[in-house]
């Protein structure tokens, strides 16, 4: 039994980036031990038309020349996406003997900080964003359907797990409250920039909706808002003809965001006429008045104002199916989806591959997410448990983007130290 309770918690590293519950109430939390204490930290970006490459030239700095711009066209379609997430934090999680006269149940409580972006994209939003819309001169760019979300908040969580629902399934629920740092919503169902034939004006035909969180508070001491959100976890095991197996679920985040007062919001419905800012003399670029100013011209094309808004959290949902083959390899079917964040349903198999009971690797080959449209994804990842109850899970659930950074972006790493005691 202890070297299955070893085996099944590494199922768990290709979950234990979203479902919280997993990644502390793992199957390797010894009966002897009677608390852990855990350090994790995770990051993943994706994106099934945009390069590494690309990507790094945006983040060092450095020049995008012709050459690199048109490798990537290549890719772009339609429709694209990119989305991304880091997050790190610490937990600390007890098993006493008795809760409510009820044993086998346990609690926890974590806080952790986590940042969330994701965006879909048409291939003109691309080509006027790195190549100007020179080449639109008498024609239309179609960004309809663009859309960007970028979350950045707070989050302290506590929950309780049983390890013995029927003598045999475990549940969990966690139950969170949220405090909002950042957030920037673009939703743009129709943006069309049309540019005229001898470049002399522009008419951008829109239908957008834009909030922003108070922009004068940032940093993590920043309070824009406040929210609540519940995780719920649920796994059975059952026997089939290839040997042990379970079933696990969990649905992760589901829950919001409510930003203050100050959160920046715009509603429009027009179509924009821009030619040009027309200036008497130099000294009108920066009027004393600030009419000329960066912030009121946009506010002229964008009139924001001033509201609290709530915003509804990407909600995670897990499917995992796993079968121990025999005492050394263990075969992991499973599904991952995340609403509203331009996710596409993600599957995937995993192969678990021990060399003995306290140290793993797998290897994890997968279709979908923020990397489908015929971009696989590829992961490798370790577990060890060494003495003095010190467990360490490290690895990588996308590998394609260092292996290939000129065609593709997927890229990611995560570790978890665990120290358990007895």
């Amino acid at each position: 039994m202890k070297k299955l309770a070893i085996a099944l918690t590494v199922l768990f590293i290709n979950q234990a980036l979203r479902a919280q519950i997993v990644a502390i109430f793992s199957d390797n939390f010894p009966e002897s031990a009677k608390a852990r204490i855990g350090i994790t930290g995770d990051y993943d970006l994706n994106s099934n038309a945009l390069t590494n490459s690309l990507i790094s030239k945006f983040y060092t700095g450095g020049y995008i020349d012709e050459s690199l711009k048109n490798s990537v066209l290549e890719h772009i379609r339609n429709k694209n996406r990119i989305g991304g997430n880091y997050s790190y934090g610490i937990y600390a999680a007890f098993k006493p003997d008795s809760i409510f006269h009820k044993k086998y149940i346990s609690f926890f409580v974590s806080i952790r900080d986590r940042f969330h972006f994701d965006s879909q994209f048409s291939r003109d939003v691309f080509k006027v964003g790195l190549y100007g819309n020179a080449q639109y001169a008498g024609q239309t760019a179609y960004f309809n359907d663009f859309n960007l979300n970028i979350f950045h908040y707070q989050q302290l969580q506590a929950g309780i797990v049983s390890s013995n629902l029927d003598s045999v399934a475990r549940w969990g629920i966690g139950l969170s409250f949220l405090k909002g740092q950042e957030y920037l919503s673009v939703q743009a169902k129709k943006a069309e920039l049309y540019t005229s034939e001898d470049g002399q004006y522009i008419d951008f035909n829109t239908e957008l909706q834009v909030a922003k969180a108070d922009t004068s508070q940032t940093g993590m001491g920043a309070f824009n808002g406040y929210g609540a959100s519940v995780e719920l976890y649920f796994e059975a095991p059952f026997q089939t003809r290839l040997g042990d197996a379970r079933i696990r679920v969990s649905v992760s985040d589901i829950g919001l965001i409510r930003f203050n007062k100050q959160t920046l919001t715009v509603k429009e419905d027009s179509v924009f006429h821009y030619s040009g800012i027309h200036l008497n003399s130099l000294n009108d670029i920066q009027s004393s008045d600030g009419s000329n100013s960066k912030d009121s011209t946009i506010n002229s094309i964008l009139p924001f104002e001033k509201g609290s808004f709530s915003a509804t959290l990407p909600a995670v949902f897990d499917l995992v199916y796993e079968t121990k083959l025999n005492e050394h390899v263990y075969l992991i079917e499973g599904i991952r989806h995340v609403f509203n964040a331009n996710y596409g349903l993600l599957g995937y198999v995993k192969g678990n591959f021990y060399i003995n009971p306290k140290f793993m690797i797998s290897a994890t080959f997968g279709y979908g997410g923020y990397g489908g449209y015929g971009h696989f994804n590829y992961g490798l990842g370790m577990y060890a448990n060494f003495k003095n109850g010190i467990v360490v899970y490290a690895g990588s659930n996308n590998l394609e983007g260092y292996i290939a950074p000129k065609t593709h972006v997927g890229q990611g790493v995560y570790l978890s130290l665990i120290k358990n005691f007895k």
